[in-house]
């Protein structure tokens, strides 16, 4: 049985949150397309869906600084590894 190292469990764990990344990059765009489709008119009021909107781009944020800082340890790791071979 292979030996799981941390690289091998936070490139793992990378690939699942770019996934998760990508999926809430397309709600986040389909909130757009729907709050640029349907602009504030009599009666109606966008500022509820453009808070939300703000909300997720901000989680949304969160998750690619995240990526990108496991992308670069996963890529000290594998330095650290061929350094060590």
């Amino acid at each position: 049985m292979p030996k799981v190292t941390a690289r091998d469990a936070l490139a793992y764990s990378l690939k699942r949150d770019q996934a998760q990344f990508a999926e809430e990059a397309e709600r986040l765009a389909k909130q757009a397309a729907y709050i640029a489709a349907n602009p504030p008119a009599d009666g109606r009021s966008v500022s509820g869906d453009i808070t939300r909107l703000m909300q997720e781009a901000a989680f949304l944020l969160k998750r690619a600084v995240t990526i990108e800082a496991g992308l670069e340890a996963v890529g000290l790791l594998n330095a650290e590894a061929e350094s060590t071979e």
